[in-house]
């Protein structure tokens, strides 16, 4: 296992087309701190399966014991293989909160891939946090998945960093669904049914 360095998966310096999408392809779902957003994540993911659609990305469950939060595992949603991805730190000499796990950044790289991802109307990226508002962890997936413009992207956030998320990415029509409210899965099944009809963008 190993702590992630400042500039582990930092966003390329070379020179990218502006990323434009002129559909709502960005979804952030958000609500608080262990509130239970990748839960009821997980019960879209099966609902949109039900539907017919095709489902992709990653999902990363808390682990607790006795209500405390110990770390997360990394699930791909495409052959739903699980591996460790972080373990929190208890160390009061760690700079970082968590340690990384190596076989878990693989798996969730594999996850968020083009090839994992070619085939999806919707991915899922659980979640969007600190790290990757610093350009860290799974940013760069997120920027090439949106940039390809072959899905409908779910990002999990909390609901803190929803207007930061949304500066980041202020070049994409997004939508800012509440992770708690059931009806915001049938939106996102709506807008699944609206995009699929809709002919795909290439690069």
């Amino acid at each position: 296992m190993k702590t992630v360095p400042a500039g582990f998966l930092a966003v390329s310096t070379k020179k990218k087309q502006p990323m434009v999408s002129i559909r709502n392809k960005l979804v952030l779902w958000t609500g608080e701190k262990h509130s239970g957003k990748t839960t009821s994540v997980a019960k879209l993911v099966e609902t949109a399966r039900g539907e017919g659609f095709n489902v992709a990305g990653l999902l990363a469950p808390s682990l607790c014991r006795d209500g405390e939060l110990l770390g997360f595992d990394a699930i791909d949603l495409q052959n739903e293989t699980r591996e460790p991805l972080a373990k929190r730190n208890t160390d009061a000499s760690k700079t970082e909160g968590f340690t990384f796990f190596a076989e878990g950044l693989k798996l969730g790289n594999a996850a968020l891939s083009a090839t994992a991802t070619k085939t999806a109307d919707l991915v899922i990226v659980d979640e969007f946090g600190p790290l990757e508002l610093d350009g860290r962890l799974w940013r760069e997936n997120v920027d090439s998945l949106l940039a390809s413009g072959g899905a409908l992207i779910l990002l999990v956030v909390r609901q803190e960093l929803a207007e930061a998320v949304r500066r980041v990415y202020t070049d994409f029509p997004c939508r800012n669904l509440a992770a708690i409210e059931p009806e915001s899965i049938d939106k996102v099944i709506g807008m699944l049914r609206d995009y699929c009809r809709s002919p795909r963008e290439t690069t």
